[in-house]
């Protein structure tokens, strides 16, 4: 266990990396994701700091990311507006970023919900709660791969379920039948799928950092909605303790597959890594092991499927817009 102090006395050092650091944020326009987010601009000496927020959204966050703007005056942080349920607002979001930046040196998604009305699928064909938790997010990490390799100590942390795999549905791995869907189904389905994915990343990159935590119940707006429901877990993180510890686990190099931002604190010894090369983190900043369940699924080639499935989800995705603009033209 990594206490809170522990946390807070290494997030005091990142005022001593060097200036200009590159992150994008994408779901921190409340939660963890905006706690970690403040905790970062704050901390970190002129960073250039990039957050996504959907149009209803836009208002509230502007105004969250000028008080930020005024706490340190040397920060540049930048409102991109985006809906990050669709996969194809987050290839417009990375093309803006790789027309201003030739690196990123943290990439942190947090985005994502339980669908407790039921399945209503985007335009894409896709379901929200499963593409803001899944497809999204690997979008981002495999188009901005370029400018994560640019940076020297490059991360991602990705808030969500790290530990808590369990067995797909590989003939339904979308969970089109409205058999095989429902909100708890659609949030283990996503969880394993990111982190089997997460992990081809990691060994096609192996000097890049990856991180899938699960910070447990922290009272956030969307554990509150989920009481309505009947979820009242015991124990609950505050907002701002799960912000600390997000932007610990996002930058000590305690996480780090090589040296290169704050460097781990004395005595507390290096993070253990799945088998597929990445850090599956319990919510205190501990690792988990779920190799029961993710060994097997590479034994037989799951995490293959999984990836092909993903890349052909984002192709059929590619061409229907393109046919769409094409149609728009005219």
């Amino acid at each position: 266990m990594v206490s809170l102090q522990i946390a807070r006395q290494s997030n005091a050092r990142i005022s001593s990396l060097p200036r200009g650091l590159v992150a994008l944020f994408v779901g921190a326009t409340s939660g963890i994701g905006q706690s970690t987010l403040q905790n970062f601009a704050q901390h970190a000496p002129s960073p250039r700091i990039y957050s996504v927020a959907r149009p209803q959204t836009v208002a509230l966050h502007e105004s969250q990311l000028a008080a930020l703007r005024r706490s340190n005056p040397t920060a540049k942080l930048n409102l991109i507006q985006a809906d990050a349920s669709l996969v194809s607002e987050i290839d417009k979001v990375v093309n803006e970023i790789m027309q201003k930046e030739t690196k990123l040196d943290l990439l942190v998604v947090s985005a994502g919900f339980m669908a407790f009305e039921g399945r209503k699928d985007t335009r894409e064909g896709l379901d929200p709660s499963m593409s803001t938790r899944y497809y999204c997010r690997q979008r981002a990490v495999q188009l901005l791969l370029p400018l994560l390799k640019n940076a020297a100590s490059p991360r991602i942390l990705s808030v969500l379920a790290g530990g808590l795999e369990a067995e797909l549905n590989e003939k339904d791995l979308d969970l089109k039948d409205p058999r095989n869907w429902s909100f708890w189904n659609a949030s283990v389905h996503a969880a394993t799928m990111h982190t089997l994915s997460l992990e081809r990343v990691a060994r096609e990159n192996p000097g890049l950092s990856i991180i899938h935590w699960l910070p447990g119940p922290v009272d956030t707006a969307g554990l509150r909605r989920a009481a309505q429901f009947g979820m009242r877990p015991p124990n609950q993180m505050t907002e701002a303790e799960a912000g600390e510890r997000g932007l610990f686990c996002a930058t000590s190099d305690r996480y780090g597959v090589r040296a290169g931002l704050v460097p781990a604190p004395e005595g507390v010894g290096p993070a253990n890594r799945s088998g597929g090369g990445i850090f599956l983190l319990g919510p205190l900043g501990e690792s988990t092991d779920n190799e029961g369940v993710l060994a097997t699924m590479r034994e037989r080639g799951i995490d293959k499927v999984v990836w092909d499935f993903t890349q052909q989800v984002f192709a059929n995705i590619a061409a229907n817009g393109s046919h769409d603009a094409s149609k728009d033209e005219l």
